[in-house]
C-alpha cells in the first residue's frame, strides 16, 4: 500500500482525512445508488428543448474548519516515472477555504437545454487520473488513455460492480468504454493502489464541478423550484431547495466541515 502523508509527517489517527481507501470505496458504493436515484427519478429519459426564459444558479462551496495542510502521496512503485511524491487530490482546499472538485447538480430534471459536445477522456499520467472528477452523459463514450511508459489497469466501480476494467500496457494506448447507467463511478488502478478518480454519470446537463475558487454556475435553468445536490468524495453530500426566476439569477452557497459528513 502507498503511504499518504502531509508535509508534517504521517497522518494522526484522529485526522478527518485518515479514512483511507477503504472508506473511499465504501462512500463511492453507497453514493452510487443514492445519486443515481436522484438523477434518473426512475426514468433515464431526458428531452432536449429550447429554453427561452432560463435563469442562472451560482454559488460557492467553502470549508468551515481550519484549513488542512496539502497532502501528498508517496508512491511505492515506479518512482523513477512518477517521482517521490504525488499531489493528493482527494481534498483540495485553497488558503481562502474554497473547495475544488465538488459536483453540483439539479435533481430529477426531465427536460431542458442541450448537452454540450464533450470529448470525454480519462488520462493515466504521472500516477494520477486526469481529470480527477468529471460529469458525463448517460451513454457517453469515455476514452481511457495511458500517457505513462508503463502498465496501468484502469478499473471503474459503481453500484457494487465493475463498470469497466481496462489494461493499458503501453504508452499512448487508448480504449473507449460506454457509460450506460447513471451513477457515481470510482476509478482506481489495479497496478498503483493510490490512484483514484471519479466519473459522475447522469441524464441531464444541469451540473457544474467547482474549480480552485470553489465557484459554480449552472445556466439556462427553466424557471421553477428545484432540489440541488452537492457531492464531494471525502466530505459527503448536501442538498437544498431553491427557486429560479425567469430570466433571473439565484444564488446558493454551501459550507462543508468534518461535522457535515
Amino acid at each position: 500500500m502507498s503511504l499518504i502523508r502531509n508535509s508534517l509527517g504521517s497522518l494522526p489517527a484522529g485526522n478527518p482525512l485518515a479514512f483511507g481507501l477503504v472508506f473511499t470505496i465504501w462512500l463511492g458504493l453507497f453514493a452510487m445508488g443514492d445519486w443515481a436515484a436522484a438523477q434518473t427519478g426512475g426514468s433515464p429519459a431526458y428531452k432536449e428543448v429550447q429554453v427561452s426564459n432560463g435563469g442562472t444558479i451560482s454559488g460557492t462551496v467553502t470549508y468551515k474548519d481550519p484549513i488542512p495542510e496539502p497532502y501528498v502521496i508517496w508512491p511505492t512503485k515506479d518512482v523513477e516515472v512518477f517521482g517521490k511524491t504525488i499531489p493528493d487530490e482527494r481534498l483540495l482546499i485553497s488558503k481562502e477555504g474554497k473547495i475544488k472538485n465538488v459536483v453540483v447538480s439539479l435533481d430529477g430534471v426531465k427536460e431542458g437545454k442541450r448537452w454540450p459536445n464533450i470529448n470525454a477522456s480519462l488520462v493515466n499520467q504521472g500516477g494520477r487520473f486526469f481529470p480527477h472528477v468529471q460529469v458525463l452523459r448517460t451513454g457517453a463514450q469515455l476514452e481511457i488513455i495511458n500517457r505513462d511508459p508503463l502498465l496501468h489497469n484502469t478499473h471503474g466501480f459503481g453500484g457494487g460492480r465493475t463498470v469497466f476494467n481496462v489494461g493499458l500496457p503501453t504508452k499512448d494506448q487508448k480504449v473507449k468504454k460506454s457509460l450506460k447507467q447513471a451513477g457515481i463511478i470510482q476509478v482506481m488502478c489495479d497496478v498503483h493502489d493510490w490512484m483514484n478518480g471519479w466519473v459522475v454519470v447522469q441524464d441531464h446537463p444541469y451540473f457544474a464541478v467547482t474549480g480552485e475558487d470553489g465557484n459554480f454556475t449552472i445556466t439556462d435553468v427553466s424557471p421553477g423550484s428545484y432540489k440541488i445536490s452537492v457531492w464531494h468524495e471525502k466530505l459527503g453530500k448536501q442538498q437544498a431547495q431553491m427557486k429560479v426566476p425567469a430570466n433571473g439569477k439565484a444564488r446558493l452557497d454551501f459550507v462543508f466541515s468534518p461535522s457535515t459528513r
